[in-house]
C-alpha cells in the first residue's frame, strides 16, 4: 500500500506540474488559495485524499506519511525540519544535535578543548595570537610566538574568519592534535599542537584609585556564582565598599547564576517572579540579605540580556544601586531543555520572568537611572610624538623619528616594546617590516619617508571610545577623574 501511496502522489505531483488539473477547470477558487512549496504539499495531500481509491487515507495521514517517508533516511534534512520548527517559534527556542549541545554545554561551563591561546583581530584580516592562557602552554612549545597571525587551521583557508569562527575550528576533542598554519615574517609556518582543556573565567575584578572596586561578570554559567563570591571576599579584604560592576555586553546565561549572585547583594525580598504557561510551575527567588554591605554602579548597554537583566532589576528595584549606560535589550522570557531519545535536545521557550517592582520588561528594556552613551572620536594625534618627514631611520640609529613609529605601531597593534626609548632596535625593525608588508610597501625594515607617511595616515584614522559610562559611575562612586589618566 505504501508504494501504491507513493505513486500516487508522484502522479499528483506530474499532475500538478504539467498544469491539467487547473486546464480542467474544476476547483479553481478552491485551488487558488494554495501557495509556495509547502502550499503544493498540501494541495497533493488533499486530491489523493478525495480521489485516490483507498478511501480510508485522510489528508492529515497521507501528509505524516509522505514526511516520514522523506525523512526516514535522510539525517541533514530531518535536523534542517526540527531546526525550522523550533526558530518558527521565537528567537531562542533552537534544536541542536549532540555534538551542538555539548557545545552548547561546554559555553555554559566555559570549559572547551582548544589550544589556550588569547587573539584578536588584525587590521589586515587575520586572527593574530596575543597570549598565552598557561605559563606551561603547549601551544608555545609547538612553536607559535605572539604576533603570528592565523591563516589556516587543519589545512583550511581561515583569512576573513573572525575571532569566533576560527576559534570554533580550532577547537575538538580533548588531546587531539590540530594542525595551525600562521604567517611570520612574510612566512607561512604549520605548527601541530594539542588541544587542552581551557577554562575562561567569567567574572573579572580589580581595585581602582580611590578604594573603589570593579568586577566585570561576562555570562553568567555554572562557575560565575564562586567566582563573584571570590570577587566579593577580595573586596573585603581591600575594605572596598563600593563597586563598579559591569554588565554590559553580557547576554545572560544561567538564570540560577543570576540569582545566586543577588542574593548576595540584593537587600531582601523578592528578586523575580517566574511565570510558567502551567501555573503549578511558577516560582518567586527571593533574598534573605537583611543589611547589603556594598553599594553599586551598574554598567548596562543595548547588549545586557536575560541573566543580565535579572540581576541588574533587582540591584535598581531594591536601590541597592544606580543603573548607568544606555537601555538594556529586553529578553525575559525563559528556556527550558529537552532530551531525545537519539542524544539530541531542543531548547524551548516555557516562562517570563517579572522584576521585583512587577516590571514587564520582555521587548522593552531596562532604562538606566542615569543615562550615559559612549563616544568614538578620532585619535589625537598632537599628543603623540610627531614625524619629521626629512630623514630616514635604520636599525640602531635614534632620533624623535623612532620614537614617533614606536608609539604609533604600539597603539597600531604591531609593535610590543618600549615605546619610551629612541632607539631603533630589533623589535622596532620586525614591527615596520610588517607595517611596510601590511601596506604594499617595500618590507625591508628601513623608516624610510614613505613609511612614516603612511604610518602617520593609518595612524590619523584610528578611532578611539571614551567611556563615558565607566567615568560617571567612577565620578559617582567618589572617584577622581584625573586617577584615570
Amino acid at each position: 500500500m505504501k508504494k501504491k501511496l507513493t505513486a500516487a502522489i508522484l502522479s499528483v505531483v506530474m499532475l500538478l506540474m504539467s498544469g491539467s488539473v487547473f486546464a480542467a477547470g474544476t476547483e479553481t477558487a478552491e485551488e487558488s488559495k494554495y501557495s509556495g512549496e509547502y502550499g503544493a504539499f498540501e494541495q497533493m495531500a488533499k486530491y489523493v485524499a478525495e480521489r485516490y481509491i483507498d478511501d480510508s487515507l485522510t489528508e492529515e495521514e497521507i501528509m505524516k506519511q509522505g514526511l516520514s517517508k522523506l525523512l526516514e533516511n535522510n539525517d541533514p534534512l530531518l535536523v534542517q525540519l526540527l531546526k525550522s520548527m523550533l526558530e518558527s517559534l521565537d528567537d531562542y527556542s533552537e534544536f541542536y544535535t549532540p555534538e551542538e549541545y555539548k557545545a552548547f554545554q561546554d559555553k555554559l561551563n566555559q570549559n572547551f578543548y582548544g589550544i589556550g591561546i588569547s587573539m584578536k583581530m588584525s587590521d589586515d584580516g587575520y586572527v593574530e595570537i596575543v597570549g598565552f592562557l598557561n605559563e606551561d602552554s603547549k601551544a608555545e612549545k609547538a612553536g607559535l610566538k605572539i604576533g603570528d597571525k592565523i591563516c589556516k587551521v587543519d589545512g583550511e583557508d581561515v583569512t576573513g574568519w573572525s575571532i569566533s569562527e576560527v576559534r570554533n575550528k580550532i577547537i575538538g576533542e580533548e588531546n587531539t592534535s590540530v594542525r595551525v598554519s600562521v604567517l611570520r615574517d612574510g612566512e607561512e609556518l604549520e605548527f601541530i599542537t594539542t588541544r587542552v582543556a581551557v577554562h575562561e573565567n567569567s567574572v573579572n575584578s580589580a581595585e581602582l584609585k580611590g578604594n573603589i572596586g570593579y568586577i566585570q561578570i561576562t555570562t553568567f554559567n555554572s562557575t560565575t556564582t564562586d567566582e563573584f563570591t571570590d570577587a566579593l571576599d577580595w573586596m573585603r579584604e581591600k575594605n572596598i565598599k563600593k563597586i563598579i560592576l559591569d554588565l554590559r555586553n553580557n547576554g545572560g546565561g544561567l538564570v540560577s547564576s543570576s540569582v545566586e549572585i543577588a542574593q548576595q547583594i540584593v537587600k531582601k525580598g523578592k528578586i523575580i517572579d517566574v511565570k510558567f504557561r502551567d501555573t503549578k510551575y511558577n516560582v518567586t527567588y527571593e533574598s534573605k540579605l537583611d543589611k547589603p554591605e556594598f553599594d553599586f554602579a551598574v554598567l548596562v548597554n543595548e547588549h545586557t540580556a536575560s541573566a543580565s537583566e535579572i540581576l541588574a532589576s533587582a540591584i535598581q528595584d531594591s536601590k541597592g544601586g544606580t543603573l548607568i549606560g544606555t537601555k538594556t535589550f529586553g529578553k525575559a522570557v525563559i528556556q527550558n531543555t529537552y532530551p531525545l531519545s537519539n542524544g539530541s535536545v531542543f531548547k524551548l521557550t516555557t516562562g517570563q520572568y517579572v522584576t521585583r517592582n512587577g516590571k514587564e520588561i520582555n521587548h522593552i528594556g531596562l532604562t538606566p537611572d542615569v543615562e550615559v552613551e559612549n563616544t568614538t572620536d578620532r585619535i589625537d594625534t598632537s599628543k603623540y610624538t610627531p614625524f619629521d618627514y626629512t630623514t630616514k631611520q635604520s636599525y640602531g640609529n635614534s632620533s624623535d623619528n623612532v620614537k614617533a613609529a614606536k608609539e604609533r605601531l604600539y597603539l597600531l597593534d604591531f609593535y610590543n616594546g618600549n615605546t619610551d626609548s629612541d632607539v631603533f632596535d630589533d623589535e622596532l625593525k620586525t614591527a615596520i617590516k610588517d607595517f611596510q608588508k601590511a601596506n604594499d610597501l617595500l618590507s625591508y625594515g628601513v623608516l624610510d619617508i614613505p613609511t612614516q607617511k603612511k604610518i602617520e595616515k593609518v595612524f590619523s584614522k584610528i578611532e578611539v571610545t571614551t567611556d563615558n559610562q565607566f567615568e560617571k559611575a567612577y565620578e559617582l562612586m567618589g572617584g577622581n577623574l584625573e586617577d584615570l589618566n
